[in-house]
């Protein structure tokens, strides 16, 4: 069985997402609150993005949820998926060093877990009650 991998940014665009939908909003109206366009807040939420620390706190403040609590839920959640065996490392930024070795290796980091493979992933975890 391969090593399953995500990053930070793709389980905190999960644990967004997650909270929106139990809220009945549509990416759009909380991208508007944001002040970003549907596209570029769906590349967030789905961890092909990386939020910024000001889009962090303004996604809590347009889901009416105390920063705190968010960045609870994102520790948590990271704790379940490395207890069950999910590697959490950062998103490799394109202008880092490690960006620039992998891509002269051509040894990119594949088969990261990210959008509804994540979201389905941390349902399946929350729902066997670990």
């Amino acid at each position: 069985m391969s090593e399953e991998l995500t990053s930070y940014s793709a389980i905190f665009g999960a644990v967004i997402a997650n909270n929106r939908k139990a809220m009945n909003l549509e990416q759009g109206e909380v991208a508007e609150r944001v002040g970003l366009s549907q596209a570029s807040y769906s590349r967030l939420e789905s961890g092909r993005s990386a939020f910024s620390i000001d889009q962090m706190f303004q996604c809590a403040e347009a889901l009416g949820i105390d920063p705190n609590e968010l960045f609870q839920q994102l520790t948590t959640t990271v704790g379940k998926l490395q207890s069950n065996s999910v590697k959490v490392e950062p998103q490799v930024r394109g202008n880092t060093s490690k960006s620039k070795q992998e891509n002269k290796d051509n040894t990119g980091v594949k088969g990261f877990v990210v959008g509804a493979a994540l979201t389905a992933l941390i349902f399946g975890l929350a729902s066997r009650g670990k």
